[in-house]
């Protein structure tokens, strides 16, 4: 027998429709010959006259039971025997279609195509495509001669579920879209397409099929004898098709070659094997155009975990929100500055609005902002609206200037922040931690942050009119209502003019650690009410425009330094109403604090809060008063004495208390300056009227005024 002998022998045999039926039953199980004389319709002769044939060629066997079983040669027969019957079935087609040009492997397994549905028209192929389209979930992958226009507000739509699209296209295209042509609706798409992460496009040198394929669906056209597409084909949702046409892609896939244009690339963690998805992680590079960054940012965070910023970014006047759980990380440093920058510009001034770079609001979220410079925004850069845990490190937060750069904030002018969480509704119900920041509103120097007024500046007594956006109100970080632990740690807070770091508002739960921060100031203080405490580097308040119960607070180690008029360095303030639910701020601690005032107010102030301990701190530089103590109490009202709070080993060495001047003097109400008959008096310590059961201890020298009730003054 020649080499060519058993495989003519073996076509013979399938080629009788009979023996072949017998095979395919014998396939699903094993069979006697009275069970197939049944299937078949066949008398018992016919049947053993196959059986003989199918035996003595090897296809099958017979057991001690008297079973019939396919043997493996009959098995594997039967396996290679598809691709003939694909062929076969689709014989009208295989006349004027080649698939020979795709790899010689895919053709050779080309019967896993027979749970098929053929398309037989263009009409049809668009129809199926849509479908896929349109019902698509995870991922849309498309191996085409020319991008699909007739689809692409379609295509866009998926982009808008999340779905993620991969898209390979000849080097040259076939067609390049009349631009001039294209409605705004349609080209703002395509803009889309070209620029969102959700797509990756890569080339081929050229296509020797067409393929769109989902998840569960796939459309497959092959060329014509010369090598152009009427776009007939195939359609399927069975799974050994769908095996095949996702092979077939991923093949060209990992052959295509990345468009060097694309804004994006996409980055796996370690070596990945061929044919494997990528980790869920995306690198985005700025282009610098709104109407791109922007889109690719958003739907960056909206579909991966790991979205890493490379270049610069302009959001023009559109803010991305974050509802997802995600890490946004720059990627580079240089001299401690992150080279990756996001800004925003366009905005027309005075604005009314509240508005952010980045919103996270995001219920159970996890979201983390890191190593990023952000160099220009409106009003507020980072904005927490609620997730479980948001992580804000390493960022570089500047402006030339905030003058113009605020949100009009009622009588409180025009406000910029920084970072701020601050609910919509409820409380923020996660913890925070902000670290490593730095936050600087006047990077511009004497020409970009300074209120100069041809000296009036220089005046206590001045206070710019913010309404009517003579000047802004500044703050590095606000948080207001969060309820779980806050840590805010190691941040580099310039030229901030209202608050530092102000904490608010938050329920019992809180638990706040403010430490070795750095916050210096160049600015004058500026706050709406006329009072010297118009900046602060630091503020913790139980309630603002609210009732709050109060909160834990610990605020240490922090360096302050403010070297311009109206500064206070800390303030622990209780409640500013009396309405049911506000209470006081109560076993807070401040230590271990550095604070230099060039021409300030006072060092640390504690007004309205019950059993902190004011221990270990530094206090240097030139203010009325070195620390505070202070009530309020009416007849009706809550009771908001000052309860015994611990005043200790605090060194005020190098600290200048003022004389009394004219401007303490026109002021001393017992409130703000405390009142003589020769006008007000200053000193190291002042515990007012609504004080009772303090405890201070002073160093030998230090002066104190003492209004109080059961107080306990002694020295060193």
């Amino acid at each position: 027998m020649s080499s060519s002998e058993g495989v003519y022998e073996l076509l013979f045999e399938l080629s009788n429709e009979h023996r072949h039926w017998m095979l395919l039953l014998l396939q699903k199980k094993a069979m006697r010959i009275t069970d197939i004389v049944k299937e078949m319709n066949l008398n018992n002769p016919e049947i053993r006259r196959h059986i003989s044939r199918l035996r003595y060629i090897g296809l099958i066997q017979r057991d001690v039971e008297g079973y019939y079983h396919l043997t493996p040669y009959g098995e594997t027969s039967l396996l290679l025997f598809q691709e003939f019957e694909f062929l076969s079935l689709n014989s009208e087609y295989f006349k004027t279609h080649s698939p020979s040009n795709i790899p010689i492997r895919f053709v050779k397994r080309i019967g896993e195509l027979g749970k098929t549905i053929k398309i037989e028209n263009t009409i049809d192929f668009f129809r199926y495509t849509e479908r896929l389209f349109r019902e698509s979930k995870e991922h849309l992958w498309f191996l085409v001669d020319q991008f699909p226009m007739n689809s692409l507000l379609t295509i866009v739509e998926t982009l808008n579920r999340g779905v993620k699209l991969r898209i390979i296209e000849p080097r040259e295209r076939v067609l390049n879209p009349d631009l001039d042509a294209m409605s705004s609706e349609e080209t703002q798409a395509l803009n889309r397409t070209r620029s969102t992460p959700l797509v990756e496009q890569r080339m081929l040198d050229e296509v020797s099929v067409i393929l769109f394929l989902s998840e569960d669906r796939a459309v497959l056209a092959f060329p014509t004898s010369d090598g152009k597409y009427d776009y007939t084909g195939f359609a399927t949702t069975q799974g050994s098709a769908l095996d095949w046409c996702r092979e077939l892609f991923q093949y060209y896939w990992w052959e295509a070659q990345q468009r060097t244009t694309a804004p994006i690339i996409q980055v796996k963690r370690g070596h990945i094997p061929r044919g494997l998805e990528p980790s869920n992680k995306i690198i985005l590079i700025g282009q610098e155009r709104p109407e791109i960054d922007v889109q690719a940012v958003q739907d960056a965070v909206d579909n991966y975990d790991e979205v890493v910023l490379r270049g610069t970014f302009n959001f023009g006047t559109v803010s991305v929100l974050i509802t997802n759980s995600v890490v946004i990380r720059g990627e580079g440093r240089e001299t401690d500055v992150p080279t990756t920058t996001i800004y925003k510009k366009g905005w027309s001034f005075p604005f009314t609005e509240w508005d952010c770079i980045f919103k996270i609001d995001g219920e159970g979220a996890d979201v983390t902002l890191e190593n990023i410079q952000f160099t220009d925004f409106n009003h507020t850069c980072i904005w927490g609206v609620q997730c479980n845990n948001l992580n804000i490190k390493n960022n570089r937060i500047t402006l030339m200037t905030g003058y113009g750069r605020g949100m009009r904030y009622a009588a409180f002018g025009d406000v910029v922040i920084g970072i701020c969480v601050r609910p919509e509704h409820g409380v923020f119900k996660g913890g925070v931690s902000i670290k490593g920041n730095h936050i600087d509103f006047a990077r511009g120097g004497a020409f970009g942050g300074f209120l100069t007024r041809g000296g009036l500046e220089e005046d206590p007594e001045y206070r710019p009119d913010l309404f009517n956006h003579e000047y802004y109100m500044g703050f590095g970080i606000a948080l207001l209502q969060t309820s779980g632990n806050v840590s805010i740690e190691n941040n580099i807070i310039r030229n901030i003019n209202a608050r530092g770091i102000a904490v608010t508002g938050n329920p019992p739960s809180a638990n706040v650690r403010i430490r070795h921060n750095t916050i210096i100031s160049d600015l004058y203080g500026s706050y709406p009410f006329s009072s010297p405490e118009a900046g602060a580097g630091i503020l913790a308040q139980s309630a603002w425009g609210f009732p709050s119960p109060g909160f834990n607070v610990e605020i240490e180690e922090n360096t302050i330094k403010l070297d311009r008029l109206n500064y206070c360095g800390i303030i622990a303030l209780g409640p500013v109403m009396d309405r049911e639910g506000a209470g006081k701020l109560k076993g807070g601690i401040i230590r271990k604090n550095r604070i230099q005032l060039k021409e300030g107010y006072e060092g640390i102030h504690v007004r309205k809060c019950d059993d902190f301990e004011v221990i270990d701190n530094t206090i240097s530089g030139k203010v009325y008063y070195g620390i505070r103590v202070s009530g309020r109490k009416k007849p009706g009202e809550l009771d908001l004495s000052a309860l015994n709070n611990l005043v200790k080993d605090n060194d005020m060495r190098d600290l200048t208390v003022k004389w009394p001047d004219e401007y303490s003097d026109s002021h001393s109400d017992g409130r703000i300056f405390a009142v003589t008959p020769r006008g007000s008096a200053t000193s190291h310590v002042w515990l007012d009227s609504n004080s009772k059961g303090n405890v201070v201890k002073l160093s030998k020298g230090e002066t104190f005024i003492d209004e109080g009730e059961d107080n306990r003054i002694s020295f060193s």
